[in-house]
This record gives structure tokens, sequence and C-alpha cells, in this order.
């Protein structure tokens, strides 16, 4: 057995000042992103004095009883409680949850809940055929083309709707919702309540643009940080495309500003908790994140709202 498991280990003895720093705070349970934004170092940095600690005080070190351990400042301990406090309220919050009562945004028409759609659908000869002839009107093209069977036709059309960040498209006999990486990052709430109710059916990411990835998004998350992509919803008929039309419209209209405020306090919150660790251990204080007006300005922006 490792002689280190077997005496007591006092880690302010073998620890120099940052990896007790960076190690008290893993202890604690901070991510690695939140002890680099706390004590003013890079994420590569809090993983190479993680390493070094455990090279010191050796396997299972957070866990041990072995090893004694400095207690956190009050200051620090408060913090870290908020982070873990909000954390748990983000993990409550279930997507697509809501429920739209018929009627308020528009008719869902006799059908009741729209029913699920194949994501792929099989390409028949004769589709295939027309669409390398060039024989598809554009529409006709673009559905084949997200179900595999790309054409100039396809892609041209596909790339026209890209230019608009949400956007109902008419594919054939029914209707798909293109949303743009960053409208689809403001536009998280209504889409998820579409989706619980059945007004819409996630398809696949598109991949041809960027993900949407702020420099603030560590902020807005409790878990692993990424970015948002671009994305086609399947829509039943027309008048569900029609429902979900006039439902983002209202939306829009009437909760985005709630919304970036809601997102706006969780990043005040952590940015404020990280700020206290950083003061308590001699840091320079993190960035603060944009404020409510300036990230409002940047949801408007994105999603074209005037």
């Amino acid at each position: 057995m490792d002689r280190n498991c077997q005496k007591v280990i006092d880690a302010r003895l073998k620890l120099a000042k940052l990896e007790l720093q960076v190690a008290l705070l893993a202890r604690a349970g901070l991510k690695r992103w939140e002890i680099a934004t706390a004590l003013a170092i890079q994420q590569g940095t809090v993983k190479s004095q993680l390493e070094r600690v455990a090279a010191k005080l050796g396997c299972g070190w957070k866990y041990r009883t072995d090893i004694i351990w400095p207690e956190l400042e009050e200051d620090v301990r408060q913090a870290v409680q908020a982070l873990k406090e909000q954390g748990s309220n983000s993990s409550n919050t279930r997507e697509g949850t809501g429920v739209i009562s018929a009627g308020q945004y528009g008719s869902r028409g006799a059908g009741g809940e729209i029913a699920a759609t194949a994501v792929r659908q099989v390409i028949s000869f004769n589709s295939a055929r027309r669409a390398m002839e060039g024989d598809l009107s554009p529409h006709e093209a673009a559905v084949l083309q997200l179900q595999g069977l790309p054409s100039k036709a396809g892609s041209a059309y596909l790339h026209q709707a890209r230019a608009v960040q949400w956007q109902l498209l008419l594919l054939g006999e029914g209707r798909v919702l293109h949303v743009g990486a960053a409208a689809r990052f403001w536009m998280k709430p209504a889409l998820a309540v579409l989706a619980g109710n059945r007004y819409i059916r996630y398809l696949y990411s598109d991949n041809v643009d960027e993900p949407y990835r702020p420099w603030w998004l560590p902020y807005t998350t409790n878990g692993r940080v990424r970015g948002t992509r671009a994305a086609y919803y399947k829509i039943g008929d027309a008048s569900a495309g029609d429902y979900v039309r006039n439902y983002l419209e209202a939306w829009l209209d009437g909760e985005l500003g709630e919304y970036v405020a809601s997102l706006h306090a969780r990043m005040q919150q952590r940015w404020q908790a990280l700020s206290r660790i950083a003061r308590t251990s001699g840091r320079p204080e993190p960035m603060p994140p944009p404020t409510w007006v300036q990230l409002l300005a940047e949801a408007r922006r994105v999603v074209g709202v005037s």
C-alpha cells in the first residue's frame, strides 16, 4: 500500500500556495472554469496544479481522511455554497415541460397533437433521379438534402434560409423550422415549450456555421460549457406551422426580456460568488458579465427584434 495512505499528512506543509488554493476549491466542488476564474489563472494551469497535488498527496487525495486540510474562510465557504445552490436550482429546471393552452396562438387543427415524424425517410428512386437531373423545385430539393441526398438546388435553398436567424421553410408537404445558432440560444425556452407540446420535433444540428459561444457563456451554466449550434425542427402541417410562427413572434415580443433578465441574474450571482473567492484569495476580480441592457441588445439583434 502507498505509504502516503498510511500516515497523517498536513496539506499546508506539502503543497505550494497556489496548489493549496486550487486543491481547496476542487475539494469544495468547484469546476475547473470556476477555479480558474476565481484565481485569475488559465484552466490549463488549474489542470497542471491538480496533477501536482495528486503527485504530492497520492491517490484519492480529495476524499482521504489521513490528510489535514485548513478550513475554508467564511467568505469562500459562503461563495461556494451559493454556487452549489445555483447549480442545484439550474439542474431542477427541465426543458420542454411548458404547456401551451390550445388556441392561445392559433389553431392546431383537428388532428390534435402532432404525431412524431421519422427523421430520415426512404428516398424513392424517382425522387433521386429527378434530383440528379435538376428536375425538382428548390424546396423539394431541400427536402431531399435534409434526408441525405445533396444537390445544388437544395444547398442553395438551405443557404438562403440560413441567412435568417429563424425561418419556417416549406419543404414538400410538411414544414421545417430552421433556427440559427445564436437565435437558438436566445429562444431556448420557447423552443423547449413547442417541443414539449409536440408542435416541433428536433431533426438534427446544422454544422455549416460556427456554434454560438460568447465569452460569458460559462456564467450561464452549471454543467459543461458547449456552444449552441443551428438546428432544424420538423413541423407537422401548415396549421402547426402558423401556430409555431405566431407563438415564436409573441414570445419574442413579450417574454424575451424576462428570459434575458433571468440569465443576467444567474450570471451576476455566479460572478459575485467567484469575485468573493478571488478577493479572499488575494486575486483580482474576474471580468464581470455583460449588463442586462447589453444582453438584451445582443438578444434582440440576433433574433431580429427591433
